[in-house]
This record gives structure tokens, C-alpha cells and sequence, in this order.
């Protein structure tokens, strides 16, 4: 007789982070850092231990490597980053880190989303993109961005705006492209904008682009849409030269996953720096923020 044996595979949690220049050039004051606030960030990150992190504003991989080991991590950086390695002012750099041992193709950048920037080549925030295949598991596209701030809820009609949509019809038209060559996708990262609100119009408008280009359009859901925004941070003024706490309790940050993932999605939250240590840490002013999937069970006889 031979019996049915139910084995569940792996969960995949996936992050994103923006880590408010994460940097060692000493050039940027949010960005100043000891030893002691790198570990702050690096007991976050192994509270968390994500399997795969979509980060923004990362200057280098040696910056990187004082919040996630490079021991336990592979680091994928903006196609940006050997244009501007040596250079001796911060970059802010998108990227995506994924556990040592998986599948991970890495094609270019999406640069069409890009940003103006005033000094010419190369321009701003592209999208990181790689393949991740998890053990057992379908690959799915996957891309790091960092949109135009300036238009967190606003209504159409200012240059901000209108550069924040542009991105996200070149978001819509890469998801329609993959969708076309049935391929799964996740888009993470730092929105600057509240889309998981009601009704969003940048939202609503990203949607219809997706139905505009395929009759059949993708099941793309924002899995981070109900997370509740309780970021306590702390921002430097640069007028008063002193440090603001604040609290951000709207959602810039956001994860969209495709099929298959939309059916093993199981919850997502935004971890929350505890009061005191925000007060005596240099932190972020972003939390970070977490989707859970757990595939479906496979059956072995």
C-alpha cells in the first residue's frame, strides 16, 4: 500500500526598504551613522530575514553589507552603480538581495522609468530587475524601484505628478509585457505615493493602463494595500539643524505580485521601530515592509 504524504514547501517572504541614504562617504548628514546604528539596522534586517529585499537608497555594497550579510546574501545593484562607484558624493541606489543558494538571472535595468537628472548620464532611480527562481518553485520577474516623490496624494496637474504617472504607465506596460509571455512578477519598493488608499486616482489609472493593453489583463494585486503605516522616525531639519521625530502613518512603500503568488499571499506588515530606539539610533524614515506567501503543498507517494 502506498501512502499519500502531504509536504509543505518553504515559506517566501519577500521586503523592501528604503535605509534613508545608506552610505559610508560621510557626505550625507541623514546618512551619518556609528557602529552601533549599523547594528540597530542589522537586527532589524535578521528580525525580518527575508528571503528576497527590494532596497532603495543604498550608496555601495560595502554599505549594504553592514545591514545584510554578504555571507547569506547575493547583492544585485542599479546598472548605475559602476558609473558611479568612485565617485565621492552618495547615490541613491535601488537593488534587490536575495538568499545564497537560489536561481537569480540578472537582465538590464528598466530604465525607461527613470528620473531626469541635472548632470546628464546616467539619470535617476532605475528599476532594478532580476529572475529569482526559488528552490522547487516558478521564477518570477521581479523589480527594485524608487518613484518620483512630491505626489503622495495629490490630484493630477503638477510636474511631479506628471512624472510619478509616466512611471507608473512604464510599470503597467512592463507588467503587461511579462504578463503576455506568462511570466509572474513582483514590483516593490518606494512608491511616494499612497496607492493601497481608497480609490487612489494614480492607482486607478495604473489599472486601467493594464486592461488598455490586454484584453485578458494580469491578476496583479498590492498585497501591501490594508498594511497599517505606524513608522515612527526621526528627520533632520536642515533649517533649525536639529533631528524632528515624526510618525508617517501612510503606506509609501508597497509590494505587487501576479499570479501565482497572489493565491499563496498569507499576510503583510510594516515593522515598527520601537520609540526608544529611534530616540538614541540613526535609523531610517522608512520601516520596513513584509509580505508572507506560503505555496501550496505538494503530495509525494
Amino acid at each position: 500500500m502506498l501512502w499519500a504524504v502531504t509536504c509543505p514547501s518553504f515559506a517566501l517572504t519577500i521586503a523592501t526598504w528604503n535605509f534613508e541614504w545608506l552610505t559610508l562617504k560621510g557626505d550625507q548628514r541623514a546618512g551619518d551613522r556609528g557602529d552601533e546604528d549599523y547594528h540597530q539596522l542589522a537586527s532589524v534586517f535578521e528580525q525580518l530575514s527575508p528571503d528576497v529585499l527590494a532596497f532603495q537608497e543604498v550608496d555601495s555594497p560595502a554599505a549594504l553589507a553592514r545591514v545584510v550579510p554578504s555571507d547569506q546574501y547575493t547583492y544585485y545593484f542599479s546598472d548605475r552603480y559602476p558609473a558611479l562607484r568612485d565617485k565621492p558624493n552618495s547615490q541613491q541606489l535601488t537593488g534587490i538581495a536575495v538568499r545564497n543558494g537560489w536561481t537569480v538571472s540578472d537582465p538590464k535595468d528598466l530604465r525607461a522609468i527613470e528620473l531626469p537628472s541635472f548632470f546628464g548620464v546616467p539619470a535617476l532611480r532605475y528599476a532594478t530587475y532580476v529572475i529569482i527562481t526559488p528552490p522547487d518553485q516558478a521564477p518570477f520577474h521581479m523589480l527594485s524601484v524608487h518613484l518620483k516623490s512630491g505626489c503622495f496624494h495629490q490630484s493630477q496637474g503638477t510636474r511631479s505628478c506628471d512624472k510619478l504617472n509616466k512611471q507608473m504607465r512604464v510599470l503597467a506596460d512592463w507588467v503587461s509585457d511579462r504578463h503576455h509571455a506568462g511570466e509572474h512578477v513582483v514590483v516593490a519598493g518606494d512608491f511616494n505615493r499612497y496607492i493601497g488608499e481608497s480609490d487612489d486616482a494614480v492607482w486607478r489609472d495604473f489599472q486601467a493602463r493594464l486592461v488598455e493593453k490586454s484584453p485578458t489583463p494580469p491578476h496583479l494585486i498590492n498585497v501591501t494595500a490594508s498594511v497599517r503605516a505606524r513608522c515612527k522616525a526621526r528627520r533632520y531639519n536642515h533649517r533649525t539643524q536639529s533631528w524632528n521625530q515624526v510618525m508617517y502613518n501612510r503606506l509609501v512603500d508597497h509590494i505587487l505580485v501576479s499570479e501565482p503568488l497572489v493565491k499563496q499571499w498569507q499576510y503583510s506588515y510594516q515593522h515598527h521601530f520601537d520609540y526608544h530606539t529611534v530616540m538614541r539610533y540613526r535609523l531610517s524614515d522608512h520601516c520596513p515592509v513584509v509580505a508572507q506567501f506560503t505555496p501550496p503543498a505538494t503530495s509525494l507517494r
